[in-house]
């Protein structure tokens, strides 16, 4: 990896450190645009990837596997920290990967936890980051 894309990693992890929830948003077989609230579980930091944690078979994950474009919104109005991210989602099905990222709240929408196989990652790969923070904003090419 070279030195700027992560030199931009970096100052995005640095931007997301107290987001949380996101919308997602894809896109479903016939075209139409969906979000839906997400939470990047808050102690996992940007790395270049955003991990979701999603059950198997829900719409979301067949529009990914459809069409794997996405676009992930945050915000927290009290900072005036806007940030969207355009990339590309793949579904995971990984074993370890789930534990290595679960956490205890996760239990709460997963109730078998992160060795059921009705319960899979989403991992989001932007390529776009546009930022608005108080007086400063930019774009981002990670890709």
């Amino acid at each position: 990896m070279s030195d700027e894309r992560q030199a931009m990693i970096t100052q995005v992890a640095d931007m997301m450190r107290d987001l949380d929830f996101c919308l997602m948003t894809t896109q479903d077989l016939h075209g139409a645009l969906r979000s839906r609230p997400m939470s990047n579980n808050g102690e996992v930091e940007f790395d270049g990837d955003v991990w979701f944690f999603s059950g198997a078979a829900t719409r979301k994950v067949a529009d990914i596997e459809a069409t794997p474009e996405v676009v992930l919104n945050y915000a927290q109005v009290e900072d005036f920290t806007f940030i969207a991210m355009s990339g590309t989602a793949h579904i995971v099905r990984d074993a370890a990967k789930k534990r290595e990222l679960w956490q205890k709240e996760l239990e709460r929408w997963f109730t078998d936890g992160p060795d059921s196989d009705d319960v899979v990652l989403i991992k989001v790969t932007p390529t776009k980051v546009a930022y608005w923070m108080g007086d400063e904003d930019g774009e981002l090419e990670l890709a």
